[in-house]
């Protein structure tokens, strides 16, 4: 007769043991890692939360900006100008319009409305928001536009005071011709064609964020026209 043969009782103890010792050595390396994750530096996520907030915020605001004129479809939503008070500065500002602006932009007559919008950057400082409303008294520049009378109207909200640095990407030169092959040049200061004294707009701003010994840095998209909703522009008439 044939006998079946199962494992001794030596054998399963010591396989007992051995998942023991591995389940044990994979439990305290859970905890570990779960100690570890716990007792992270809270200012650390602080930081990413804070730099990924306020590029969010930056990108959903410029895809609300619109031509302040007649807020038709493909037209220029980006402009370069110096607000007043801001003549003497060497640069412009980049500036947009919002139709409705966000909750952060809120002044004495309650939130504030048809807004126009400067990115300001004082290194030291951090970012800022110069801006001021069509609502306010106003009067006609040389050019026509309308604009504050006084600096003082001028509010300023800050965004970032670790925003640390800007840079500006634009997509080529503007004296390439066709048969150039454009290149991507990123510039610490707005580029200035030489012979017309004019600012170019650049296709991207790329704001650099410093915490201690850590850099963190978002690409912000400016979406210097704005397209109709089908994708087409309409030809002028």
């Amino acid at each position: 007769m044939r006998r079946n043969h199962g494992f001794s009782l030596i054998e399963v103890l010591l396989a007992l043991a051995v998942g023991g010792i591995v389940l044990m050595a994979a439990s305290s390396l859970l905890v570990t890692i779960s100690q570890a994750w716990a007792n992270r530096p809270a200012t650390r996520d602080a930081f990413d939360a804070h730099v990924n907030g306020v590029a969010h915020f930056l990108t959903a605001m410029l895809e609300e900006a619109t031509n302040p004129k007649d807020g038709s479809k493909g037209t220029e939503v980006i402009e370069l100008d110096r607000p007043v008070g801001f003549s003497d500065r060497e640069d412009p500002l980049i500036k947009f319009y919002l139709r409705e602006a966000p909750p952060l932009f809120y002044w004495p007559h309650g939130l504030a409305n048809r807004v126009h919008t400067y990115f300001q950057f004082e290194e030291g400082e951090g970012f800022y928001l110069l801006w001021y409303s069509e609502l306010q008294e106003l009067e006609k520049s040389e050019s026509g536009e309308l604009k504050l009378e006084d600096e003082d109207e001028l509010f300023r909200t800050r965004i970032s005071p670790y925003l640390d640095k800007v840079y500006y990407c634009y997509y080529g030169n503007e004296d390439d011709s066709e048969d150039d092959q454009p290149e991507w040049q990123i510039e610490s200061s707005l580029e200035e064609n030489v012979e017309s004294g004019k600012f170019r707009i650049p296709d991207f701003i790329k704001i650099v964020f410093s915490w201690e010994e850590e850099e963190l840095e978002r690409t912000i998209t400016l979406a210097i026209k704005k397209q109709s909703p089908s994708g087409i522009e309409e030809e002028p008439k």
